[in-house]
């Protein structure tokens, strides 16, 4: 029997997780794509592919090419444009689709939230006190944090560019 070509679309613990699982799998041919962020991913089991698809019809156009049996979408939950994108391209294809997803995260008494729209709204909301914050943007969201006087511990697979400088910050008064 033939090993069922799955496509899976990574960039989270999900996904690589999902690979290793099928690690050594005779049912399964796997390849696993990152958006190429990162400049030394972890190896993983599997093909790999790295960069972008093009948009929608581009990723449909390496599903139909490829002759994908499954799309995997096991993107990082801020991925939001790709998860879309696959949605489409799945549907283009006319290739079976699959999304991992998270489960939310659920305040709890004591916990003190705010939400905000964007990236630039969560630096104005930081205020201007010296403040310890826990920033998960990933390095390429550092920028709206430029110019604030809060300390910052970030996680991120790739540091920021530390040459960055400067003030990006562009809070009401």
């Amino acid at each position: 029997m033939k090993p069922a070509k799955l496509l899976i679309l990574g960039g989270s613990g999900e996904a690589a997780d999902l690979a290793r699982a099928l690690q050594g799998d005779a049912r399964f041919d796997v390849t696993l794509s990152l958006a190429g962020r990162t400049s030394e991913p972890v190896a993983l089991p599997g093909k790999l592919l790295t960069g972008g698809f093009g948009g929608a019809e581009g990723l449909a156009s390496v599903l139909a090419e490829e002759r994908f049996d499954l799309l995997v979408d096991a993107t990082h939950p801020f991925a939001v444009q790709m998860k879309a994108n696959a949605v489409e391209a799945g549907k283009i294809a006319g290739t079976k689709f699959l999304a991992i997803r998270r489960p939310p995260w659920v305040q709890r008494e004591g916990d003190r939230w705010i939400m905000v729209e964007s990236l630039e709204a969560a630096a104005c909301a930081i205020g201007e006190d010296k403040r310890r914050v826990f920033l998960t943007t990933g390095r390429s969201g550092t920028t709206a944090f430029l110019g604030s006087d809060a300390w910052f511990l970030i996680r991120a697979v790739t540091a920021p560019d530390p040459t960055t400088r400067g003030t990006c910050r562009s809070c009401p008064v």
